[in-house]
Protein backbone atom coordinates (compact mmCIF):
# COMPACT_ATOMS: atom_id res chain seq x y z
CA UNK A 1 0.00 0.00 0.00
CA UNK A 2 2.71 2.40 1.04
CA UNK A 3 4.90 1.45 -1.94
CA UNK A 4 1.99 2.05 -4.35
CA UNK A 5 1.34 5.41 -2.76
CA UNK A 6 5.02 6.32 -2.97
CA UNK A 7 5.09 5.27 -6.64
CA UNK A 8 2.14 7.53 -7.42
CA UNK A 9 3.82 10.39 -5.58
CA UNK A 10 7.06 9.78 -7.48
CA UNK A 11 5.18 9.72 -10.77
CA UNK A 12 3.45 13.00 -9.95
CA UNK A 13 6.74 14.57 -8.86
CA UNK A 14 8.44 13.38 -12.08
CA UNK A 15 5.61 14.78 -14.19
CA UNK A 16 5.73 18.11 -12.33
CA UNK A 17 9.52 18.26 -12.63
CA UNK A 18 9.30 17.38 -16.33
CA UNK A 19 6.73 20.07 -16.94
CA UNK A 20 8.82 22.63 -15.02
CA UNK A 21 11.93 21.54 -16.92
CA UNK A 22 10.21 21.92 -20.27
CA UNK A 23 8.82 25.33 -19.34
CA UNK A 24 12.27 26.40 -18.13
CA UNK A 25 13.82 25.06 -21.33
CA UNK A 26 11.29 26.92 -23.47
CA UNK A 27 11.80 30.12 -21.50
CA UNK A 28 15.59 29.80 -21.74
CA UNK A 29 15.38 29.14 -25.47
CA UNK A 30 13.12 32.18 -25.95
CA UNK A 31 15.35 34.46 -23.87
CA UNK A 32 18.62 33.30 -25.45
CA UNK A 33 17.21 33.48 -28.99
CA UNK A 34 15.77 36.93 -28.37
CA UNK A 35 19.07 38.12 -26.89
CA UNK A 36 21.03 36.68 -29.82
CA UNK A 37 18.72 38.33 -32.34
CA UNK A 38 18.88 41.68 -30.49
CA UNK A 39 22.68 41.60 -30.33
CA UNK A 40 22.87 40.64 -33.99
CA UNK A 41 20.58 43.52 -34.98
CA UNK A 42 22.70 45.97 -32.97
CA UNK A 43 25.90 44.66 -34.55
CA UNK A 44 24.46 44.87 -38.05
CA UNK A 45 23.10 48.38 -37.41
CA UNK A 46 26.54 49.56 -36.24
CA UNK A 47 28.18 47.85 -39.21
CA UNK A 48 25.66 49.49 -41.56
CA UNK A 49 26.51 52.94 -40.16
CA UNK A 50 30.27 52.36 -40.33
CA UNK A 51 29.98 50.87 -43.81
CA UNK A 52 27.88 53.81 -45.05
CA UNK A 53 30.42 56.39 -43.81
CA UNK A 54 33.33 54.47 -45.30
CA UNK A 55 31.42 53.95 -48.57
CA UNK A 56 30.94 57.69 -49.07
CA UNK A 57 34.64 58.29 -48.36
CA UNK A 58 35.79 55.60 -50.82
CA UNK A 59 33.26 56.81 -53.42
CA UNK A 60 34.75 60.32 -53.38
CA UNK A 61 38.31 58.92 -53.64
CA UNK A 62 37.47 56.73 -56.64
CA UNK A 63 35.61 59.50 -58.46
CA UNK A 64 38.47 61.94 -57.89
CA UNK A 65 41.12 59.45 -59.10
CA UNK A 66 39.25 58.61 -62.31
CA UNK A 67 38.32 62.26 -63.01
CA UNK A 68 41.94 63.31 -62.57
CA UNK A 69 43.25 60.51 -64.80
CA UNK A 70 40.86 60.98 -67.74
CA UNK A 71 42.73 63.89 -69.44
CA UNK A 72 46.08 62.05 -69.40
CA UNK A 73 44.48 58.79 -70.54
CA UNK A 74 42.72 60.59 -73.41
CA UNK A 75 46.04 62.10 -74.48
CA UNK A 76 47.87 58.75 -74.41
CA UNK A 77 45.03 56.96 -76.23
CA UNK A 78 45.04 59.64 -78.95
CA UNK A 79 48.83 59.22 -79.38
CA UNK A 80 48.61 55.42 -79.28
CA UNK A 81 51.22 55.23 -76.48
CA UNK A 82 50.11 51.94 -74.94
CA UNK A 83 53.24 51.42 -72.83
CA UNK A 84 52.82 54.80 -71.17
CA UNK A 85 49.10 54.10 -70.73
CA UNK A 86 49.85 50.83 -68.94
CA UNK A 87 52.28 52.62 -66.59
CA UNK A 88 49.63 55.24 -65.78
CA UNK A 89 47.06 52.55 -64.93
CA UNK A 90 49.56 50.68 -62.77
CA UNK A 91 50.55 53.88 -60.99
CA UNK A 92 46.91 54.67 -60.15
CA UNK A 93 46.43 51.23 -58.59
CA UNK A 94 49.76 51.39 -56.72
CA UNK A 95 49.05 54.82 -55.17
CA UNK A 96 45.38 54.30 -54.25
CA UNK A 97 44.89 51.52 -51.70
CA UNK A 98 41.09 51.70 -51.93
CA UNK A 99 41.20 50.71 -55.61
CA UNK A 100 42.15 47.13 -56.49
CA UNK A 101 42.06 47.52 -60.26
CA UNK A 102 41.89 50.04 -63.11
CA UNK A 103 40.34 48.99 -66.44
CA UNK A 104 40.32 50.61 -69.85
CA UNK A 105 37.90 48.98 -72.28
CA UNK A 106 37.82 50.27 -75.85
CA UNK A 107 34.59 50.88 -77.71
CA UNK A 108 33.31 47.81 -79.57
CA UNK A 109 31.96 48.70 -83.00
CA UNK A 110 30.14 46.72 -85.65
CA UNK A 111 33.22 44.55 -86.24
CA UNK A 112 32.85 43.14 -82.72
CA UNK A 113 36.55 43.50 -81.92
CA UNK A 114 37.22 43.89 -78.18
CA UNK A 115 40.37 45.41 -76.78
CA UNK A 116 41.14 46.39 -73.24
CA UNK A 117 43.67 46.29 -70.42
CA UNK A 118 43.39 45.74 -66.70
CA UNK A 119 45.95 46.79 -64.10
CA UNK A 120 45.32 45.26 -60.70
CA UNK A 121 46.80 44.48 -57.30
CA UNK A 122 47.33 40.75 -56.73
CA UNK A 123 45.44 39.90 -53.54
CA UNK A 124 48.07 37.28 -52.55
CA UNK A 125 51.43 38.89 -53.39
CA UNK A 126 50.19 42.52 -53.39
CA UNK A 127 52.10 43.04 -56.65
CA UNK A 128 50.76 45.35 -59.36
CA UNK A 129 50.03 43.34 -62.49
CA UNK A 130 48.75 44.06 -65.99
CA UNK A 131 46.63 41.84 -68.25
CA UNK A 132 44.48 41.91 -71.36
CA UNK A 133 40.69 41.77 -70.92
CA UNK A 134 39.82 38.19 -71.88
CA UNK A 135 36.03 38.28 -71.42
CA UNK A 136 33.04 39.95 -73.10
CA UNK A 137 32.86 43.22 -71.18
CA UNK A 138 30.12 44.66 -73.43
CA UNK A 139 27.53 42.90 -71.27
CA UNK A 140 28.72 44.73 -68.13
CA UNK A 141 26.82 47.85 -67.12
CA UNK A 142 30.03 49.67 -66.16
CA UNK A 143 30.92 49.56 -69.88
CA UNK A 144 27.52 50.18 -71.52
CA UNK A 145 26.50 52.94 -69.09
CA UNK A 146 30.06 54.24 -68.74
CA UNK A 147 30.05 55.14 -72.46
CA UNK A 148 26.85 57.16 -72.01
CA UNK A 149 27.21 58.79 -68.60
CA UNK A 150 29.86 61.13 -67.27
CA UNK A 151 30.33 59.07 -64.15
CA UNK A 152 28.49 55.76 -63.44
CA UNK A 153 28.55 53.42 -60.43
CA UNK A 154 27.69 49.82 -61.26
CA UNK A 155 25.61 47.53 -59.08
CA UNK A 156 27.75 45.08 -57.02
CA UNK A 157 28.81 41.98 -59.00
CA UNK A 158 31.27 39.09 -58.77
CA UNK A 159 34.52 40.20 -60.43
CA UNK A 160 36.10 38.22 -63.29
CA UNK A 161 39.47 38.44 -61.53
CA UNK A 162 38.52 38.39 -57.82
CA UNK A 163 36.21 36.05 -55.89
CA UNK A 164 34.46 38.90 -54.09
CA UNK A 165 31.73 41.45 -54.58
CA UNK A 166 32.96 44.39 -56.67
CA UNK A 167 31.56 47.75 -57.78
CA UNK A 168 33.05 49.76 -60.66
CA UNK A 169 33.04 53.52 -61.19
CA UNK A 170 33.47 54.34 -64.88
CA UNK A 171 33.67 57.36 -67.19
CA UNK A 172 34.01 57.71 -70.96
CA UNK A 173 37.35 58.39 -72.64
CA UNK A 174 36.77 60.72 -75.60
CA UNK A 175 38.74 61.67 -78.70
CA UNK A 176 39.35 65.24 -79.88
CA UNK A 177 35.85 65.38 -81.43
CA UNK A 178 34.22 64.43 -78.12
CA UNK A 179 33.29 60.89 -79.20
CA UNK A 180 33.57 58.14 -76.60
CA UNK A 181 36.31 55.72 -77.69
CA UNK A 182 36.80 53.80 -74.46
CA UNK A 183 35.67 53.46 -70.85
CA UNK A 184 37.99 54.05 -67.88
CA UNK A 185 36.88 52.36 -64.66
CA UNK A 186 38.04 51.80 -61.09
CA UNK A 187 37.21 48.53 -59.27
CA UNK A 188 36.38 48.75 -55.56
CA UNK A 189 35.84 45.59 -53.47
CA UNK A 190 32.75 45.42 -51.24
CA UNK A 191 34.71 43.92 -48.36
CA UNK A 192 32.38 45.32 -45.73
CA UNK A 193 29.47 43.34 -47.17
CA UNK A 194 31.54 40.16 -47.24
CA UNK A 195 32.62 40.67 -43.64
CA UNK A 196 29.01 41.25 -42.62
CA UNK A 197 27.98 37.98 -44.30
CA UNK A 198 30.72 36.08 -42.44
CA UNK A 199 29.64 37.61 -39.13
CA UNK A 200 26.02 36.68 -39.80
CA UNK A 201 27.06 33.09 -40.59
CA UNK A 202 29.11 32.81 -37.39
CA UNK A 203 26.22 34.13 -35.30
CA UNK A 204 23.90 31.60 -36.87
CA UNK A 205 26.36 28.77 -36.16
CA UNK A 206 26.60 29.73 -32.49
CA UNK A 207 22.83 29.95 -32.20
CA UNK A 208 22.48 26.58 -33.96
CA UNK A 209 24.57 24.79 -31.28
CA UNK A 210 22.38 26.14 -28.48
CA UNK A 211 19.23 25.14 -30.34
CA UNK A 212 20.53 21.55 -30.85
CA UNK A 213 21.30 21.16 -27.13
CA UNK A 214 17.90 22.50 -26.16
CA UNK A 215 16.18 20.19 -28.61
CA UNK A 216 17.92 17.18 -27.06
CA UNK A 217 16.64 18.20 -23.65
CA UNK A 218 13.18 18.60 -25.09
CA UNK A 219 13.26 15.09 -26.56
CA UNK A 220 14.10 13.59 -23.13
CA UNK A 221 11.07 15.14 -21.46
CA UNK A 222 8.71 14.79 -24.41
CA UNK A 223 7.35 11.46 -23.25
CA UNK A 224 6.25 12.89 -19.89
CA UNK A 225 4.31 15.88 -21.17
CA UNK A 226 2.28 14.91 -24.22
CA UNK A 227 -0.27 17.54 -23.33
CA UNK A 228 2.24 20.22 -24.37
CA UNK A 229 1.56 19.17 -27.95
CA UNK A 230 -2.01 20.30 -27.52
CA UNK A 231 -0.77 23.68 -26.28
CA UNK A 232 1.57 23.93 -29.27
CA UNK A 233 -1.26 23.18 -31.67
CA UNK A 234 -3.34 25.92 -30.07
CA UNK A 235 -0.45 28.36 -30.42
CA UNK A 236 0.03 27.32 -34.05
CA UNK A 237 -3.64 27.97 -34.74
CA UNK A 238 -3.25 31.39 -33.14
CA UNK A 239 -0.19 32.17 -35.29
CA UNK A 240 -2.05 31.03 -38.41
CA UNK A 241 -4.96 33.27 -37.52
CA UNK A 242 -2.57 36.20 -37.00
CA UNK A 243 -0.89 35.44 -40.34
CA UNK A 244 -4.27 35.37 -42.10
CA UNK A 245 -5.12 38.68 -40.47
CA UNK A 246 -1.78 40.15 -41.62
CA UNK A 247 -2.41 38.93 -45.17
CA UNK A 248 -5.84 40.52 -45.17
CA UNK A 249 -4.37 43.77 -43.88
CA UNK A 250 -1.65 43.66 -46.57
CA UNK A 251 -4.38 43.09 -49.15
CA UNK A 252 -6.17 46.18 -47.87
CA UNK A 253 -2.86 48.10 -47.99
CA UNK A 254 -2.40 46.99 -51.60
CA UNK A 255 -5.86 48.26 -52.53
CA UNK A 256 -5.20 51.55 -50.73
CA UNK A 257 -1.87 51.93 -52.54
CA UNK A 258 -3.53 51.19 -55.88
CA UNK A 259 -6.23 53.76 -55.09
CA UNK A 260 -3.49 56.38 -54.54
CA UNK A 261 -2.46 56.13 -58.19
CA UNK A 262 -3.83 58.99 -60.30
CA UNK A 263 -7.13 58.38 -62.11
CA UNK A 264 -7.15 58.31 -65.93
CA UNK A 265 -7.15 61.73 -67.56
CA UNK A 266 -10.48 62.71 -69.14
CA UNK A 267 -10.46 61.99 -72.87
CA UNK A 268 -9.01 64.95 -74.75
CA UNK A 269 -7.35 65.74 -78.06
CA UNK A 270 -4.05 67.01 -76.63
CA UNK A 271 -2.47 64.34 -74.45
CA UNK A 272 -3.08 60.80 -73.27
CA UNK A 273 -1.29 58.99 -70.47
CA UNK A 274 -1.39 55.44 -69.10
CA UNK A 275 0.60 53.66 -66.43
CA UNK A 276 1.07 50.24 -64.86
CA UNK A 277 2.44 49.10 -61.52
CA UNK A 278 3.39 45.56 -60.51
CA UNK A 279 4.89 45.35 -56.98
CA UNK A 280 7.19 42.42 -56.19
CA UNK A 281 5.33 41.98 -52.89
CA UNK A 282 1.77 42.87 -51.89
CA UNK A 283 2.87 46.47 -51.45
CA UNK A 284 5.81 48.20 -53.11
CA UNK A 285 7.93 51.32 -53.34
CA UNK A 286 7.43 52.40 -56.97
CA UNK A 287 5.18 55.36 -57.66
CA UNK A 288 4.00 57.71 -60.38
CA UNK A 289 1.60 60.64 -60.53
CA UNK A 290 0.29 63.21 -63.00
CA UNK A 291 -2.21 66.01 -63.29
CA UNK A 292 -2.92 69.01 -65.53
CA UNK A 293 -2.75 72.56 -64.20
CA UNK A 294 -2.76 75.86 -66.12
CA UNK A 295 -2.34 74.16 -69.49
CA UNK A 296 0.64 72.08 -68.32
CA UNK A 297 0.97 68.37 -67.61
CA UNK A 298 2.84 67.73 -64.34
CA UNK A 299 4.12 64.17 -63.95
CA UNK A 300 6.67 62.14 -62.01
CA UNK A 301 7.90 58.58 -61.54
CA UNK A 302 10.07 57.22 -58.76
CA UNK A 303 11.47 54.17 -57.01
CA UNK A 304 12.03 53.90 -53.25
CA UNK A 305 14.95 51.67 -52.30
CA UNK A 306 13.80 48.32 -50.97
CA UNK A 307 10.44 46.60 -51.11
CA UNK A 308 7.49 45.84 -48.85
CA UNK A 309 5.82 47.94 -46.17
CA UNK A 310 8.76 50.33 -45.35
CA UNK A 311 9.15 51.25 -49.04
CA UNK A 312 5.37 51.63 -49.37
CA UNK A 313 5.27 54.11 -46.47
CA UNK A 314 8.04 56.23 -47.99
CA UNK A 315 6.28 56.00 -51.37
CA UNK A 316 3.00 57.30 -49.91
CA UNK A 317 4.73 60.25 -48.26
CA UNK A 318 6.70 61.12 -51.42
CA UNK A 319 3.61 60.97 -53.63
CA UNK A 320 1.68 63.27 -51.27
CA UNK A 321 4.56 65.77 -51.14
CA UNK A 322 4.70 65.89 -54.97
CA UNK A 323 1.02 66.84 -55.18
CA UNK A 324 1.42 69.52 -52.53
CA UNK A 325 4.50 71.17 -54.05
CA UNK A 326 3.55 70.81 -57.75
CA UNK A 327 0.17 72.42 -57.13
CA UNK A 328 2.01 75.70 -56.39
CA UNK A 329 5.37 75.54 -58.21
CA UNK A 330 5.97 75.20 -61.98
CA UNK A 331 9.74 74.57 -62.09
CA UNK A 332 10.54 70.85 -61.94
CA UNK A 333 13.96 71.35 -60.33
CA UNK A 334 12.32 73.30 -57.50
CA UNK A 335 9.72 70.54 -57.13
CA UNK A 336 12.49 67.93 -56.83
CA UNK A 337 14.37 70.18 -54.39
CA UNK A 338 11.28 70.51 -52.19
CA UNK A 339 10.66 66.75 -52.26
CA UNK A 340 14.32 66.12 -51.40
CA UNK A 341 14.14 68.46 -48.40
CA UNK A 342 11.10 66.60 -47.05
CA UNK A 343 12.67 63.17 -47.70
CA UNK A 344 16.07 64.11 -46.19
CA UNK A 345 14.93 66.00 -43.11
CA UNK A 346 15.12 63.69 -40.10
CA UNK A 347 15.82 60.65 -42.28
CA UNK A 348 17.31 58.16 -39.83
CA UNK A 349 16.32 55.05 -41.82
CA UNK A 350 18.85 55.54 -44.62
CA UNK A 351 16.11 55.02 -47.22
CA UNK A 352 16.11 57.09 -50.41
CA UNK A 353 14.22 57.28 -53.69
CA UNK A 354 15.15 57.87 -57.32
CA UNK A 355 12.87 60.41 -58.99
CA UNK A 356 12.10 62.05 -62.33
CA UNK A 357 9.80 65.09 -62.52
CA UNK A 358 8.58 66.65 -65.78
CA UNK A 359 6.36 69.57 -66.78
CA UNK A 360 5.01 69.45 -70.36
CA UNK A 361 3.55 72.65 -71.83
CA UNK A 362 0.54 71.45 -73.84
CA UNK A 363 0.48 74.62 -75.93
CA UNK A 364 4.04 74.32 -77.24
CA UNK A 365 5.29 70.78 -76.50
CA UNK A 366 8.13 72.26 -74.45
CA UNK A 367 9.25 69.84 -71.73
CA UNK A 368 11.05 71.00 -68.61
CA UNK A 369 12.35 68.32 -66.29
CA UNK A 370 14.74 67.42 -63.48
CA UNK A 371 16.22 64.06 -62.56
CA UNK A 372 17.32 62.56 -59.24
CA UNK A 373 19.15 59.32 -59.93
CA UNK A 374 16.39 57.79 -62.05
CA UNK A 375 16.53 55.91 -65.38
CA UNK A 376 16.60 57.96 -68.58
CA UNK A 377 13.13 58.36 -70.16
CA UNK A 378 12.76 57.27 -73.78
CA UNK A 379 11.20 59.42 -76.52
CA UNK A 380 9.37 57.20 -79.03
CA UNK A 381 8.59 58.45 -82.54
CA UNK A 382 6.84 55.83 -84.64
CA UNK A 383 9.12 52.78 -84.17
CA UNK A 384 12.20 54.91 -83.56
CA UNK A 385 13.49 56.06 -80.20
CA UNK A 386 16.00 58.26 -78.45
CA UNK A 387 16.97 58.68 -74.83
CA UNK A 388 16.11 61.96 -73.16
CA UNK A 389 19.34 63.69 -72.12
CA UNK A 390 19.35 63.74 -68.32
CA UNK A 391 21.84 64.69 -65.63
CA UNK A 392 22.10 61.68 -63.32
CA UNK A 393 22.20 63.50 -59.93
CA UNK A 394 21.75 61.62 -56.66
CA UNK A 395 18.44 60.24 -55.34
CA UNK A 396 16.32 62.27 -52.95
CA UNK A 397 16.61 61.61 -49.23
CA UNK A 398 20.43 61.65 -49.05
CA UNK A 399 21.56 65.30 -49.00
CA UNK A 400 19.05 67.93 -47.88
CA UNK A 401 21.06 70.78 -49.47
CA UNK A 402 21.55 69.12 -52.87
CA UNK A 403 20.79 71.39 -55.85
CA UNK A 404 19.14 69.55 -58.76
CA UNK A 405 19.69 70.53 -62.39
CA UNK A 406 16.87 71.99 -64.49
CA UNK A 407 16.77 70.65 -68.09
CA UNK A 408 14.48 71.09 -71.06
CA UNK A 409 13.64 69.62 -74.44
CA UNK A 410 10.94 69.86 -77.11
CA UNK A 411 8.41 67.09 -77.71
CA UNK A 412 6.91 66.87 -81.20
CA UNK A 413 3.28 66.13 -81.93
CA UNK A 414 2.72 62.35 -81.97
CA UNK A 415 5.78 61.61 -79.83
CA UNK A 416 5.51 59.38 -76.76
CA UNK A 417 7.50 59.52 -73.53
CA UNK A 418 8.23 56.13 -71.90
CA UNK A 419 9.20 56.35 -68.22
CA UNK A 420 10.04 53.27 -66.17
CA UNK A 421 11.71 52.02 -63.00
CA UNK A 422 14.68 49.67 -62.89
CA UNK A 423 12.27 46.77 -62.43
CA UNK A 424 11.89 46.83 -66.23
CA UNK A 425 15.56 46.50 -67.20
CA UNK A 426 16.33 44.23 -64.24
CA UNK A 427 13.43 41.83 -64.79
CA UNK A 428 15.02 38.39 -64.53
CA UNK A 429 14.14 35.05 -66.08
CA UNK A 430 14.73 31.61 -64.56
CA UNK A 431 18.29 31.64 -65.90
CA UNK A 432 19.03 34.86 -63.94
CA UNK A 433 19.39 36.79 -67.20
CA UNK A 434 18.32 40.45 -67.11
CA UNK A 435 15.84 41.92 -69.59
CA UNK A 436 18.19 44.89 -70.08
CA UNK A 437 18.05 48.12 -72.05
CA UNK A 438 18.88 46.35 -75.31
CA UNK A 439 15.64 44.35 -75.19
CA UNK A 440 13.71 47.50 -74.29
CA UNK A 441 15.11 49.14 -77.43
CA UNK A 442 14.40 46.07 -79.57
CA UNK A 443 10.81 45.94 -78.33
CA UNK A 444 10.24 49.57 -79.27
CA UNK A 445 11.91 49.26 -82.68
CA UNK A 446 9.97 46.10 -83.58
CA UNK A 447 12.78 43.55 -83.31
CA UNK A 448 11.16 41.76 -80.33
CA UNK A 449 7.62 40.88 -79.39
CA UNK A 450 4.78 38.98 -81.00
CA UNK A 451 4.25 38.85 -84.77
CA UNK A 452 1.37 41.25 -84.33
CA UNK A 453 3.36 43.82 -82.36
CA UNK A 454 6.33 43.65 -84.76
CA UNK A 455 3.96 44.43 -87.63
CA UNK A 456 3.11 47.88 -86.19
CA UNK A 457 4.44 50.72 -88.32
CA UNK A 458 4.03 52.98 -85.30
CA UNK A 459 2.40 52.96 -81.89
CA UNK A 460 -1.01 54.57 -82.32
CA UNK A 461 -1.79 54.93 -78.61
CA UNK A 462 0.12 55.06 -75.38
CA UNK A 463 -1.77 51.95 -74.23
CA UNK A 464 -0.46 50.07 -77.27
CA UNK A 465 3.15 50.90 -76.35
CA UNK A 466 2.55 49.98 -72.69
CA UNK A 467 0.93 46.65 -73.60
CA UNK A 468 3.69 45.77 -76.08
CA UNK A 469 6.41 46.40 -73.50
CA UNK A 470 4.49 44.52 -70.78
CA UNK A 471 3.98 41.48 -73.01
CA UNK A 472 7.64 41.50 -74.06
CA UNK A 473 8.80 41.47 -70.42
CA UNK A 474 6.27 38.78 -69.48
CA UNK A 475 7.42 36.55 -72.36
CA UNK A 476 11.06 37.01 -71.32
CA UNK A 477 10.48 36.33 -67.60
CA UNK A 478 8.23 33.38 -68.47
CA UNK A 479 6.75 32.96 -64.99
CA UNK A 480 9.95 33.42 -62.95
CA UNK A 481 9.50 35.00 -59.52
CA UNK A 482 9.47 38.79 -59.70
CA UNK A 483 12.55 40.25 -58.00
CA UNK A 484 11.67 43.96 -57.98
CA UNK A 485 8.75 46.34 -58.39
CA UNK A 486 8.04 47.15 -62.06
CA UNK A 487 6.36 50.41 -63.00
CA UNK A 488 5.90 52.10 -66.38
CA UNK A 489 4.29 55.36 -67.49
CA UNK A 490 3.59 56.31 -71.14
CA UNK A 491 2.65 59.84 -72.25
CA UNK A 492 1.58 60.65 -75.82
CA UNK A 493 1.60 64.29 -76.95
CA UNK A 494 -1.25 64.22 -79.48
CA UNK A 495 -1.82 67.86 -80.40
CA UNK A 496 -0.76 71.33 -79.34
CA UNK A 497 -3.30 73.15 -77.27
CA UNK A 498 -4.30 76.43 -78.88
Amino acid sequence: MNSSKHAKIRSIVILVLAAVLLEATTAFQYISTRRAITNQIKEMAQQDLTSANRTFEIKEIAEAVIAGAVPEVERLVALGQNDSLHRVLQHLVATTSEIVGIVIAYYVGDDGVRKGYYAFRDDVTNEIKDTLLDFDYTERTWYSEGLLQNGFWSEPYISHYYVTLMSTYSRPVCDSQGRAVAVLGADLPMRELSAMAVQLYNNQQRSLLSVILLQLVGILVLGFIIYRSIVSVRKLNKVSAEKDLMNRELGIANRIQTAMLPPPLPANEFVEIVGSQAPAKQVGGDFYDYFIRDGKLFFNIGDVCGKGIPAALIMSMTQAVFRTIASKIDNPDQIVHGMNEMASRGNTTGMFATLFVGVLDLATGHLRYSNAGHEKPIIVTGRKMRYLDVVANIPIGIDEDKVFNPQESDIETGDMILLYTDGLTEAMNAGEELFGLKRVEQTICGELGSDESRAFTSFETSQQLLDTMSHSVADFVNGAEQSDDLTMLVIKFKKKQS
